[in-house]
């Protein structure tokens, strides 16, 4: 119980910070307790000191012999056996640092060099779920099976903004990293929230859910100090709030536009036909909308159950000709059913679907190749592409792995806030409010593995 309730309160407050470019040679370890050097500021007391590391006022005085302070006094900041020390200070830094030579971007805020930038990240750790934490982020031999699986998207989504900031820090601007975990509880988003600690913040990064990220948008999304990511929702209720919230998922109708728009291009001559659910006859009629104002026919053939799925009923839509065939659903029921029905029709086709359908791991890849089936994926990460490389390069040689999905996202979506580059394009979403992620590919199955088309 003991160890629950002590990673509970910290991770609940839970902050470290990459202090630009000293925070390898200002990392001291003394005895066993690793420390951060702090050079005491012009009107810093211990509490203001305490209250920014989030320690107890008398550890740290305890740790500095209770000296009474003056300017640029160096003191030692005690560092638990946290994720910090996992990931910060585990391991050798590498000397190089990253910095993409893509498109500027001309709605975020500019920082330079001269900037110290604040992020903070508020992520669902889960750490109440689990002790196997606390011991996976202090002791290096700790197995990661005994991690809680709910836990690994927020790990892996930090490794990433690790190697980030690292990075940046490296190429000269100076940033505090601070990580709350959220739980996916909103009273502890809240508590964060009303604790002033997103007050000093230029980038938040989360919370990952809607309904939690809506009690940060409500509280900052007009301020415009303040820039907040949305990223791993494809929910745009939280760009209601606002003109400074980022999504990054495009939400179903704008993967809809994006299909539509390549279909017509590449597609005109091919006969055209919609499967849906009767529960998503909107969405199929927006689809046929579409291709009605392009003057290109298209069938719409809609089900009423599962049952109702079977390979005569398909059949009798699908001649010799070759057909482009859109699935305008994320429904894993209704997508699982009708496209190994698909694979056992011999007519040639093309399937389009939405970005959902890359998560649905019981779909046979062999029949999603046979298909040809396409979709948008606003998280692909092209491993042949130099820059892609290095990232992997700098993942691996930090923490002796392969980077994950979730780093990869992280990764490209912190180097693309902190210095205005990226392949990112933006459009606002709604007239008073924020924006969302418009430059997204199409991809598809090919050689068992997911290929950029578009």
């Amino acid at each position: 119980m003991g160890i629950i309730k002590k990673i509970t309160f910290f991770f609940l407050f839970f902050c470290f910070c990459i202090l630009s470019a000293q925070t390898t040679t200002d990392t001291l370890i003394v005895k066993g307790q690793m420390y951060v050097k702090h050079i005491v500021k012009p009107t810093e007391t211990y509490k203001s000191i305490a209250e920014y590391y989030n320690i107890n006022i008398g550890e740290l005085k305890r740790h500095n012999k209770k000296s009474k302070l003056y300017y640029n006094q160096s003191l030692l900041i005690p560092i638990k056996s946290t994720l910090a020390e996992r990931l910060l200070f585990k391991d050798k830094k590498s000397n190089q640092s990253f910095l993409s030579n893509g498109k500027r971007a001309n709605t975020l805020k500019q920082f330079s060099k001269k900037d110290t930038l604040n992020i903070a990240v508020l992520l669902p750790f889960y750490s109440t779920k689990n002790d196997s934490l606390l011991s996976f982020l202090s002791q290096s031999d700790q197995s990661k099976e005994d991690i809680h699986k709910d836990s690994y998207m927020a790990l892996n989504y930090l490794e990433g903004l690790m190697v980030a900031t690292d990075s940046l820090a490296k190429a000269g601007m100076k940033i505090n990293l601070f990580v709350y975990d959220t739980e996916n509880d909103t009273t502890k988003v809240q508590a964060i929230v009303g604790s002033g600690k997103m007050k000093n913040m230029d980038l938040i990064f989360g919370p990952v859910f809607t309904k939690n990220l809506r009690i940060v948008t409500k509280v900052y999304g007009k301020n415009k100090d303040k820039t907040i990511i949305s990223p791993l929702s494809r929910n745009s209720t939280p760009l209601k709030d606002g003109a400074n919230i980022f999504q990054i998922i495009p939400p179903f109708s704008l993967q809809m536009n994006k299909i539509a728009a390549h279909v017509s291009r590449k597609y005109k001559k091919e006969k055209i036909l919609i499967l849906a659910q009767q529960k998503e006859e909107d969405s199929a009629n927006d689809y046929k909308s579409y291709f009605r104002n392009k003057k290109i026919k298209a069938k719409l053939c809609l089900f009423d159950g599962l049952n109702t799925i079977t390979r005569d009923t398909l059949c009798k839509f699908l001649s010799n000709h070759r057909y482009v065939v859109l699935i305008p659903s994320a429904d894993r029921s209704f997508v699982s059913k009708v496209i190994p029905v698909l694979g056992t029709i011999d007519t040639n086709m093309v399937v389009f679907g939405l970005h959902n359908w890359s998560a649905y791991e019981n779909l046979d890849i062999a029949t999603l190749m046979k298909l040809n089936v396409h979709f948008p994926h606003p998280y692909f990460f092209d491993n042949t592409q130099k820059e892609n490389q290095r990232f992997n390069a700098l993942f691996a040689q930090k923490f002796n792995a392969l980077s994950s999905k979730y780093a990869q996202i992280a990764f490209e979506q912190c180097m693309y806030f902190c210095t205005n580059k990226g392949d990112y394009k933006f459009k606002k979403h709604y007239i008073k409010g924020g924006y969302v992620n418009t430059d997204f590919p199409i991809v598809k199955y090919s050689d068992f593995e997911i290929q950029q088309v578009d």
